[in-house]
């Protein structure tokens, strides 16, 4: 099987303004946006606001790499950090729709320096 890059996407988040979002709307936002295991994750970190800035980075490349908006909740997307690297997990709506669209892996970038989070998505798909 020959694999080739379906769709990039790139997402740079400021984040004063992901932890202004936090504080005006609390947990409304967070239950919307994020995943239990983004939520832990943040949490346990003394500044959790870099952190969910990154899982917003990668849900809004995720969007971009597909070509632009299909319908699924963000909560269907989700960073997850292991000891070999950030990745993406998929449920729901966004795994059927990344398989609609041939989709066989998720690759990631993350990057972040003082006030902004960086995240580079790009979907492999097999070859037609």
């Amino acid at each position: 099987m020959i694999e080739v890059p379906f769709g990039l996407g790139v997402d740079l988040v400021y984040i004063p303004r992901v932890q202004k979002l936090c504080e005006v709307y609390g947990n409304r936002f967070l239950s919307k946006v994020f995943t239990e295991e983004e939520l832990i994750y943040a949490q346990k970190k003394p500044i959790p606001y870099p952190h969910l800035a990154s899982s917003f980075a990668v849900k809004e490349a995720f969007y971009k790499a597909l070509g632009g908006y299909r319908p699924f909740r963000f909560k269907e997307i989700s960073l997850v950090r292991t000891e070999k690297g950030p990745s993406v997990k998929l449920s729901g709506r966004a795994k059927e729709v990344f398989e609609e669209v041939g989709g066989q892996k998720i690759l990631l970038s993350l990057s972040h320096d003082f006030n902004y989070t960086i995240a580079v998505v790009l979907i492999i798909k097999a070859k037609d």
